[in-house]
């Protein structure tokens, strides 16, 4: 008879009967093993299935994304100088607004 190294018993709620599992340090350790196997196996599978993305892909991307980046700081230019114009034309109308009160 095999030396029992683990017990485990399962209760289910309002279950009339329980399970009882009795394992050996060998079905532990086969047990492990499959797992780490299992796990490696997927892990393989994961990255066999999706290739990394390709350079030309990554070439595109990299140009469109400078792309953006350039527009991005051109209407942040544009609004700066929007700013500056209508703080001038509102110095230009206080002026207006001062030589027809006069």
């Amino acid at each position: 008879m095999k030396q029992r190294f683990c017990s485990l018993i399962v209760l289910g709620p309002g279950a009339p009967n329980a399970f009882k599992f009795h394992l050996s340090r060998s079905a532990i350790v086969i047990l492990v093993l499959a797992f780490v196997l299992s796990f490696f196996v997927v892990v393989w599978a994961a990255m066999a299935v999706t290739p990394p993305p390709t350079t030309e892909s990554r070439t595109t991307l990299e140009a469109e994304n400078n792309a953006l980046k350039v527009e991005n700081k051109n209407a942040a230019l544009r609004l700066e100088q929007l700013h500056a114009k209508i703080a001038d034309l509102e110095t230009q109308s206080k002026r207006i607004d001062e030589l027809v009160a006069q």
